[in-house]
């Protein structure tokens, strides 16, 4: 008896043994994942006798969104149970609609539990107007409620985020009185909530009359502070903001965190124009001893003025600093070399040309492309051939890379000259109409994606469509949609319906209105949209009230096999990260991951994007952000929020999720219940910080 006590003992401590999944909970978990209310299933749940079911129908009606169970929602909010109030106001938050508000702005001064209040925030962050934020800030905690401070800070955030953008001086005085708070938690919030309303002159004109007092959090001894207090530096307009950036430069070369380098490294760059002493300390980050610093300095200088750099006194050491790291071969980083070249490009042409880096032997893909976005940063119709030379490539990368560029020449006067046929630019034009009909024809899902995002541009349509016969180009996107399916190819199917509704032929409305149908939703959302542009008749009554999940896999001993946080490993050639998978919070993502890694499905692939202070990602079989399993699975939101080292689901969408996924430097409150969380990590973050595009995922295993 003592040996069976210990061995139930061990497996709940280390969750080896995985508990069944009650067939409530199933029903439950596949009407959500079908989008579902389940002929009024999930609404009776609602009403359970048991706390359980009550909690897990409203977070799957978080997860469906329709805007018809908010009313069945509002009574939930009354629950006994604090745990389904939370998740009734999470729900509604996510539903979106602004119908709520009212009620959940009444339980602010009811609610007692913190927890609960803090979702109520939440809500009203995603849903409210100005009024609403106004009950946020002004909100008065009785004595026994909470003040929700960290909460309340980052609602305001929410609010200020887009397309919103609300924002009012009550609110930012408020975040600006939470900087002195004790708790960390609240400082930074209140900081990021800052940056988010920034630019504003009331946050200039309080940083200068608050200059003494913000001096100490240059020197906060939490770094999630100190980033977002630089990223609200670089985003201010105060001329004071500059002495604290000198103090933060002065206390980071002894408390040494690169995330706040990288935000330092931004805000040096801001400042630039008007201080120019300041490139002194973005040289001193070029020379960084971390990538991500070197990245962020690069990027920062890239986005001043030309004239502004030549005109520096330290000019000639720039050029020097990134003439070595453009001509330095770093196969450990190549992003490093790839900005330096477009940095070249950008701030020394001559030079860039000089060296003709496309001849360079053994230049790899990713470097291929960054020399062509250099070659885009210089305006002149030379270069714009030359990028026009890509837009065909073998490799589809390249070709890629050449579409994504040549836009940038293509102006308004320079499409209007095409309009025109220009006898300078005839052979042009013939060229790029030639290239876009032949790239449309290709049946690359991504280089359609961009060509009909070119398309879109109506005058470059119309002016392309001048070098052509019989009306080539329409019938060339009609067709290159009719080989695109859901749901690998959504993003190129989105973008072609777009560039249709933007040309506005008549002679696309038999295949928008066959992509009514598309079980992706996106798709035939966008198709009613663009018919009643094009007919002027209503369409949005033949979509479908419901799809059916392109890809379900409903296997429950295999999900019941899963641990509730599986551990897992990820060896990379930087080293080894171990993540927690959240199988009861993203269990048809964890399902379909553990499926996939079990099929070596990404042993040797690579990490195609990583951006310094948000994430790292990986898991695309092309390399290049564009590939799938060949299936989509749900979203899958909960309760979690982004911290650093949360991972996720990359999508191009809601319910578009595949097998890429994605590691997060720092909290990243912005992507709170729009991309699925199924995994943290556990051990192994200095490695995640590490990592580069190029870098490789050696090998996934279920420990």
């Amino acid at each position: 008896m003592r040996l069976l006590l210990s061995l139930l003992f061990c497996a709940l401590v280390t969750g080896v043994t995985a508990q069944p999944i009650p067939e409530v909970q199933r029903q439950i978990w596949m009407l959500q994942d079908q989008r579902s209310l389940g002929d009024g299933r999930i609404l009776a749940h609602l009403m359970s006798p048991e706390e359980t079911i009550r909690s897990m129908a409203a977070l799957a009606l978080a997860n469906i969104q329709d805007s018809t169970t908010i009313t069945p929602l509002l009574p939930l909010l009354s629950d006994a149970s604090p745990r389904a109030r939370g998740l009734a106001a999470f729900a509604l938050g996510q539903i979106g609609s602004h119908a709520p508000q009212d009620m959940l702005v009444a339980r602010l001064g009811i609610e007692t539990d913190s927890t609960v209040l803090a979702r109520i925030v939440e809500a009203l962050g995603r849903i409210g107007d100005e009024r609403a934020l106004d009950a946020v800030v002004e909100f008065q905690p009785s004595p026994n409620q909470p003040a929700i401070l960290a909460d309340r800070a980052l609602a305001v955030a929410r609010f200020a985020l887009p397309p919103r953008n609300l924002k009012n001086e009550r609110s930012m005085w408020f975040c600006f009185d939470l900087l002195y708070h004790s708790d960390a938690e609240v400082r930074w919030r209140a900081l990021f909530a800052l940056w988010r309303a920034a630019s504003h002159g009331l946050i200039d004109v309080e940083i200068s009359k608050r200059r003494e007092d913000l001096q100490k959090i240059a020197n906060d001894p939490s770094a999630d502070v100190r980033i977002n207090f630089a990223t609200l530096l670089g985003r201010t307009r105060s001329t004071d903001a500059v002495d604290l950036i000198r103090a933060m430069l002065q206390a980071e070369a002894r408390l040494g965190d690169w995330r706040v380098q990288v935000q330092l490294a931004r805000a040096c760059a801001t400042f630039l124009p008007n201080v120019p002493e300041l490139m002194r300390d973005l040289l001193g980050f070029l020379e960084s001893a971390n990538d991500h610093v070197k990245i962020a300095a690069l990027q920062g200088l890239m986005g001043l003025p030309r004239q502004t750099v030549l005109g520096n006194a330290d000019s000639t050491r720039l050029n020097r600093a990134v003439v070595r790291l453009a001509t330095t071969k770093s196969p450990s980083a190549e992003l490093v070399r790839g900005e330096a070249l477009v940095a070249l490009a950008r701030l020394y042409p001559e030079e860039f040309n000089r060296r003709n880096f496309m001849k360079e032997e053994g230049l790899s893909i990713r470097e291929q492309t960054k020399v062509i976005e250099g070659m885009s940063a210089i305006a002149n119709v030379r270069s714009m051939v030359q990028v026009m030379s890509f837009l065909e490539s073998d490799t589809v990368r390249v070709a890629m890379a050449g579409w994504d560029f040549i836009r940038r020449f293509l102006t308004a006067s320079t499409v209007a000259r095409l309009r025109t046929e220009d006898s300078d630019l005839q052979e042009v034009g013939t060229w790029l109409y030639q290239k876009a009909l032949r790239s449309l024809k290709r049946g690359d899902m991504a280089i359609t994606k961009l060509v009909a995002t070119a398309l879109s541009d109506t005058a470059l349509f119309q002016a392309l469509a001048r070098y052509g016969e019989n009306d080539s180009l329409v019938h060339a996107l009609i067709a290159s949609y009719q080989v695109l399916s859901s749901p690998d190819d959504v993003e190129a199917m989105q973008a072609v319906v777009e560039a249709m509704g933007r040309i506005g032929d008549e002679r696309f409305v038999p295949t928008l209105g066959g992509a009514l149908k598309d079980p992706d939703k996106t798709v035939a959302t966008r198709a009613a949209a663009v018919l009643q542009q094009i007919t002027g008749k209503e369409y949005s009554s033949l979509i479908p009230a419901a799809t059916t999940a392109l890809t379900t896999d409903y296997d429950w001993p295999a999900l019941e096999s899963i641990a509730r946080e599986q551990p897992i490993t990820i060896l990379t050639n930087k080293g080894t990260v171990k993540l927690r998978l959240l199988r009861d919070e993203a269990p048809f993502t964890v399902l379909s991951f553990v499926r996939l890694v079990k099929k070596k499905f990404y042993d040797g692939l690579s990490f195609h994007r990583v951006v310094p202070n948000f994430v790292v990602q990986g898991g695309d079989p092309r390399g290049d952000g564009w590939g799938g399993p060949g299936y989509a699975i749900r979203s899958e939101f909960s309760l979690r929020n982004y911290a650093r080292g949360s991972v996720g689901m990359a999508s191009a969408g809601k319910d578009t999720e595949g097998c890429q996924f994605f590691l997060t430097h720092l909290p990243t409150p912005h992507l709170d219940g729009r991309y699925t969380i199924f995994a943290i990590v556990s051990d192994g973050m200095e490695v995640v910080d590490r990592l580069q595009v190029g870098d490789t995922i050696l090998s996934i295993t279920l420990d």
